[in-house]
């Protein structure tokens, strides 16, 4: 189950990279989305972390 539960954290930390790359274009534009999703991935990244260990 924990597998299934890392993969879907991947998947959604690629999620959160495409979209960054898309408002990563225009920052001025999109600088509370580009926060946003900032602040998402950092918290998949330290669940995903967490749960690999």
């Amino acid at each position: 189950m924990e597998n299934n539960e890392l993969e879907m954290i991947k998947k959604e930390i690629e999620e959160v990279r495409e979209q960054i790359n898309t408002y990563i274009q225009y920052p001025e534009i999109f600088e509370d989305e580009l926060t946003e999703a900032s602040k998402q991935i950092d918290i998949l990244i330290n669940k995903y972390i967490y749960l690999s260990k």
